[in-house]
């Protein structure tokens, strides 16, 4: 008897990065027949123009709108997707255009994997967050039951175009969110792109083409040795334990804020956190916390909302038979995964949040 056969055919995402990386799709978008546009409301007044005039001559067979903002990452939203490209007469060789930020590439990559078993979507990240993160690795999600990220498949767009030419369409709160990520990318990963942010306010900038060009190329580099987060892409997560918490707490609470907005506030609770499991001198505590201060205000927290970020981050997919897993600094520009953190010093890093604390150290040898 023969032995059964395995093959493997797995495509791997493209990513065009850069400079006239809308211009340079072009050509490769065209090889379908049907091309159908997700963008949010937002995105459709401010970035479908400037895709339509970078992408001159390209035809569009609809434009599906979907609500603006975090909190309509939801199951009736991706619903609705699925009865507009049902509407709009979408087939299995169709090409779903994910246009906007990380909430049209979380949801459009979902309703695009599962409407008809999958249909080809492609990422045009137009937010600073969905260019260094969201667009990248193949993720896909939705909120279920006020959590974060609940629902959702690992599936990779066929490409990925990463262009700074959408920076111009961003409201500055936007471009705040992304410098979070950019920040943590230069924490867990990449010393030389946090010695470049260190004490730099977001609004200074003015270099970003290159830094979302190096925060995406690191980004890529993990994704691909490390697809499905079996472990080195849990590094990614610094920030995101407690960051998640206090997004889900606040955005229940009917609170605006961003994804980044909250991971920079799990970034001080997490670094925290590292501090105490590995040496890291008061100085350098101080200099990642005043770079995060020096950009992000701090959230009106009170030692009472503790318990409920606690009950929140109980359903964090990276904890393991009930316990808090966390990924954390082992020093500036490397980080580890899979850290049993208990209840005591997740809440001790909180209130060092809320009091606004320093560290306190007999010696520092920095």
């Amino acid at each position: 008897m023969k032995k059964p056969q395995l093959v493997w055919d797995i495509k791997p995402v493209s990513y065009i990065l850069g400079k006239d990386a809308v211009k340079l799709s072009k050509k490769r978008l065209e090889e379908y027949n049907k091309r159908i546009v997700l963008v949010d409301e937002n995105t459709q007044r401010h970035c479908l123009p400037v895709f339509e005039e970078q992408m001159e001559g390209f035809d569009i067979d609809g434009v599906i709108i979907i609500k603006a903002n975090a909190s309509n990452k939801s199951i009736d939203q991706t619903v609705h997707v699925w009865n507009e490209l049902s509407r709009l007469g979408a087939e299995r060789d169709t090409l779903l255009i994910n246009l906007g930020g990380g909430v049209v590439s979380d949801l459009g990559g979902f309703a695009a994997a599962t409407f008809k078993r999958g249909i080809n979507f492609v990422n045009f990240p137009t937010s600073l967050l969905g260019m260094v993160d969201a667009a990248i690795g193949g993720k896909t999600g939705l909120d279920f039951g006020g959590i974060k990220n609940q629902v959702g498949l690992f599936i990779n767009p066929v490409c990925v175009i990463i262009d700074p030419v959408f920076l111009k369409t961003l409201d500055q709160k936007q471009l705040l969110s992304g410098y979070a990520e950019l920040l943590k990318c230069g924490l867990i990963m990449d010393k030389d792109l946090w010695e470049t942010v260190e004490n730099v306010r977001y609004n200074s900038v003015e270099e970003w083409d290159s830094l979302i060009v190096q925060s995406a190329r690191n980004k890529v580099d993990i994704v691909r040795h490390d697809t499905y987060e079996k472990g080195l892409r849990k590094i990614l997560n610094f920030g995101h334990t407690v960051g998640h918490a206090i997004e889900s707490f606040l955005i229940n609470k009917g609170l605006d804020i961003t994804h980044g907005e909250a991971v920079a506030a799990g970034m001080i609770c997490e670094t925290y956190i590292s501090s105490k499991f590995y040496e890291f001198e008061c100085t350098r505590i101080k200099e990642i916390i005043n770079t995060i201060d020096n950009n992000f205000d701090r959230f009106d927290l009170k030692k009472e909302d503790i318990p409920v970020l606690l009950e929140l981050m109980q359903h964090d997919k990276k904890n393991k038979d009930g316990k808090y897993h966390f990924s954390l600094l082992r020093r500036l520009g490397k980080a580890v995964h899979d850290i049993e953190v208990d209840d005591d010093l997740i809440r001790e890093s909180i209130e060092f949040y809320i009091e606004k604390k320093e560290c306190e150290s007999e010696e520092d040898n920095s």
